[in-house]
């Protein structure tokens, strides 16, 4: 799950979940070179705090539910809490929604994780959570439906939980994902590391028959075949011949340990940031029965050491759009550790970042954004001047019902985007 992630064989090392890179590959990094003077100029921005009157535990992700802003909802990892609040700017009050109660792992990467307001919640009071469960010595990731009552704030119903969806025993505490969300077709999608470890010691990543190292989509609305979920009709394995080898729930495999994805509230198009291991961060564009290339490649180069997994059959691995370096060089001084996944804007404030994919890394705390139209990247660039605006270790990106763009650090605060002084950058 989220920042610290330890990689046997290299330093200890914080890893998180999403962050992109000026860098996009070598095709792409031509392409720019021979554009530069074409590419769209992105903004110069710094952070500022968003709510001066609110801190928060670990807070790890913030949703809200569809239509109704005027509530935000903050995920606390280690204290299995959701806490609510006003989104009013000056709100100093915080109230608890739901306390999950023991057992729950609560390792570095592990804890509560995700939250997802159904999209008819004002009608069905139902949302889902993502969390690290202790079934009796068995570490298992947990998906559970529950209900809220009350109004004034809602409140909800503890006893009201309803397992969807529990992974397979996992070995290991890292890698655990945790990032659920609705898309625009009505369905859940879940993210699930690779297993952990290092060097995807269950062979997982090439493998679509397990859930590891995949993105899941489920239909919670209605169940068949004797389990809590459906599953959607167009689902790799029953729309495809060449993926009628693979989980009926998997959506894409060849993925790490994906920290965050999003949908673009305009197109649908789902983005994701997943960590790498030993040399590379990356950003994906997710498509319907993709493959990203885990354990066979790490970014656009091939993993070191080299597996003996063989790619998937039936599929062609996709390469990301962007990836960063873990270690600065000449030509890219802006390196990171641990990419968090955040979002397309599609917020007022600043005209010229419009359509354009912002990330960051947890460790560095660099914030990107990454231009990219008709399968080309047009522009990619750091947005803020960390020496500036200051280091913020990036838990995780949200965005409010204005299409602004929020940052939950593990400062305990909420951050937002203001413009920097000199303007614009060009991107590069």
């Amino acid at each position: 799950m989220p920042p610290f992630i330890t990689r046997p064989g290299i330093p200890a090392r914080i890893a998180l979940a999403m962050a992109c890179t000026a860098i996009a590959g070598p095709a792409a990094n031509a392409q720019a070179t021979k554009s530069k003077q074409a590419l769209a100029p992105l903004p110069k921005l710094t952070t500022r705090v968003a709510f001066p009157n609110l801190r928060f535990d670990r807070p790890v992700a913030l949703d809200y539910p569809a239509g109704d802003g005027a509530r935000f909802y903050v995920v606390e990892q280690h204290a299995a809490a959701i806490k609510s609040f006003s989104s009013e700017h000056a709100t100093s009050k915080k109230d608890l929604f739901l306390k999950l109660p023991d057992p729950i792992h609560r390792g570095n990467e592990e804890g509560l994780l995700g939250l997802a307001f159904h999209p008819k919640f004002r009608e069905n009071r139902q949302f889902f959570v993502y969390y690290s469960a202790d079934d009796g010595g068995k570490r298992r990731s947990v998906v559970s439906r529950f209900r809220a009552t009350g109004s004034s704030p809602p409140t909800a119903d503890p006893e009201s939980e309803e397992r969807v969806w529990v992974s397979a025993d996992d070995p290991f505490e890292n890698h655990n994902g945790g990032t659920i969300a609705f898309g625009h077709d009505g369905f859940l999608y879940i993210t699930l590391g690779d297993g952990g470890a290092a060097d995807d010691p269950m062979s997982s990543g090439q493998n679509p028959r397990d859930w590891f190292g995949s993105i899941l989509r489920i239909d919670v609305d209605h169940p068949s075949g004797g389990k809590p979920y459906g599953i959607p009709s167009d689902n790799p394995q029953r729309r495809s011949a060449t993926h009628k080898h693979w989980a009926p729930e998997v959506y894409c495999i060849g993925l790490r340990n994906v920290w965050k994805f999003s949908f673009d509230r305009e197109t649908g198009e789902l983005w994701a940031g997943d960590v790498g291991q030993n040399l590379w961060e990356m950003v994906h564009k997710i498509s319907n029965g993709g493959n990203y290339g885990w354990s066979i490649r790490e970014g656009f180069h091939s993993f070191q050491p080299q597996r003996r997994q063989r790619p998937d059959r039936g599929t062609v691995i996709s390469p990301p759009i962007v990836e960063y370096p873990h270690a600065p060089t000449k030509d890219r001084p802006d390196s990171g550790l641990s990419i968090t996944g955040g979002y397309v804007y599609r917020g007022k404030r600043f005209p010229e970042l419009r359509g354009v994919y912002v990330y960051g890394d947890y460790d560095s705390g660099r914030v990107w954004g990454v231009r990219y139209e008709k399968g080309k990247v047009r522009a990619a660039g750091e947005l803020i001047d960390v020496k500036q605006s200051g280091k913020l270790n990036i838990a995780s990106f949200a965005e409010d019902p204005d299409g602004e763009l929020l940052i939950l650090a593990f400062d305990g605060r909420i951050h937002e985007f203001a413009r920097a002084r000199g303007g614009s950058a060009a991107g590069r």
